[in-house]
């Protein structure tokens, strides 16, 4: 009858073995990963957690994509399509983004301080708690988004079109909304110190006379 090996025999042949097959699953997790950072752009691409800054992206179709805290800062997203994007906790400080399509997307927890979003279509996108400070969103078309918390602080968001929009708490101060559409926004709680409201539509429909600082005149 052959001697059984010991337990002892047997962990110490079992631990070089789970060890490999350990570490090469941890590879093969961050090939994985590193995979979906490099794949080239594209509808629905998986870029959560990647760092494109500085990418240029114009006019590149993103629509679905994954960019959950994706590094985005300074990139050329002109006439890009993102509707139905997830970008929560996405850094787009300083971004290039005018004329593109966001609409439907999520922005939550977004930064976007400094980015030029002039022209782009937010229709119905999900803009609680984004950081839109010294923002550009000159004509933009926010009807019907969500922008409870957000913070327009300074932003330039002159001739947008902002009918039926969430702006519950909103940091507006001295931001500039001359000449925007306001119509049945939701306005409740938002602070206007030195904002400019210059013949802009008000949320009952009225029309602010042209020096509206702070308030609708």
């Amino acid at each position: 009858m052959k001697p059984k090996p010991s337990k002892t025999f047997t962990r110490r042949l079992h631990r070089p073995f789970l060890g490999a097959l350990l570490g090469g699953f941890v590879l093969l997790t961050a090939a994985n990963a590193d995979a979906a950072c490099n794949d080239p752009a594209s509808a629905g691409v998986d870029w959560s957690g990647c760092n494109k800054e500085n990418l240029n992206l114009q006019s590149a179709d993103l629509s679905g994509a994954d960019l959950v805290k994706t590094r985005l800062k300074g990139a050329n997203l002109k006439h890009a399509n993102l509707s139905g994007a997830d970008l929560e906790g996405a850094n787009l400080r300083g971004a290039i983004m005018t004329r593109i399509n966001l609409s439907g997307a999520n922005l939550e927890d977004a930064n976007l301080r400094g980015a030029n979003i002039s022209g782009a279509n937010l229709t119905g996108a999900n803009l609680r708690d984004t950081n839109l400070k010294s923002a550009f969103l000159t004509e933009a078309n926010m009807v019907g988004a969500d922008l409870e918390d957000a913070d327009l602080q300074s932003a330039r968001v002159q001739g947008a079109k902002l009918r039926g929009a969430n702006m519950e708490d909103a940091r507006l101060d001295n931001a500039d909304f001359s000449g925007a559409d306001l119509k049945d926004a939701d306005l409740d709680g938002t602070t206007t110190f030195r904002t400019r409201f210059n013949n802009a539509v008000w949320s009952n429909g009225r029309r602010c006379a042209a020096d509206s600082i702070g308030e609708c005149k």
